[in-house]
């Protein structure tokens, strides 16, 4: 799978908004921007449903130190989300600076989700990020790492893959491979690459079908997710409302 690409390469784009800006999901952009040799651009997303929740006359917000409630503003958010749009973009301007990673920083209105069901706008790959979430298990001590996998067979899906994998370099890794999303010749294809791996990766299949039921069961939570632009709204629209991980959107 792996293999020299195309330079044609633009950018890498790192949406986050302020329920999803975490400092692991930059070091995962900055790493795929260096690696694809690729401009690193921040885009902080203004919550537009947030937004409009706030301005409604019944809305009340809940502070966590003294769990009493207090009336909400629009200013008063736009303050606090231009706050975490600084910090977003300070650890951003940081973490490209010392991989020496070229950047830019915008802000925009709207929902990340609806990022990923847009086009990507030419990126060489796009990530709609999450705040690190502890996924629901059965206390198990030494549970593999998780990646999920809808997408079809490239070259930059091999690289998202290494990178990811050099994340976990002492962690067993379980890839699931949703079937049905790809050429018939992927699962021979992935077979082949992961003999790299051999006695920490192992493979898991499961039909597009099974998406929902295995989403909803108890600890069956991902580390990643790698999807394929090409993949049906609906598979991509089940994905990003159901999953509370990092999302590679690959083109």
């Amino acid at each position: 799978m792996a293999g020299k690409e195309d330079s044609a390469l633009n950018k890498v784009v790192l949406a986050a908004d302020a329920g999803s800006y975490s400092v692991a999901s930059v070091n995962l952009a900055v790493a795929m921007a260096a690696s694809a040799d690729s401009l690193l651009q921040g885009l902080f997303v203004e919550d537009e449903d947030l937004l409009q929740l706030t301005g409604l006359p019944c809305a009340r917000e809940i502070t966590l130190t003294t769990a009493t409630g207090r009336y909400t503003s629009i200013e008063q958010l736009q303050r606090s989300l231009r706050l975490l749009a600084s910090q977003f973009r300070q650890t951003l301007q940081q973490e490209a600076q010392a991989r020496r990673v070229p950047w830019r920083f915008d802000t925009v209105r709207g929902r990340v989700r609806d990022i990923g069901l847009d086009s990507t706008g030419g990126a060489t790959f796009t990530i709609l990020a999450h705040a690190p979430t502890h996924r629901l298990q059965n206390a198990q001590a030494h549970t593999a790492r998780r990646i999920l996998l809808l997408a079809g067979r490239s070259q930059r899906q091999a690289r998202v893959l290494e990178i990811l994998l050099a994340r976990y370099p002492r962690e067993r890794v379980e890839l699931t491979l949703v079937t049905g999303a790809g050429e018939p010749a992927e699962r021979q294809d992935m077979l082949r690459w992961l003999q790299q791996y051999a006695g920490r990766v192992t493979l898991v299949e499961i039909p597009v079908s099974e998406l929902l039921s295995r989403f909803k069961r108890p600890g069956a939570g991902y580390d990643c997710a790698l999807l394929a632009h090409g993949c049906a709204v609906e598979e991509t629209g089940l994905v990003l409302k159901n999953l509370n991980c990092p999302i590679i959107l690959i083109p």
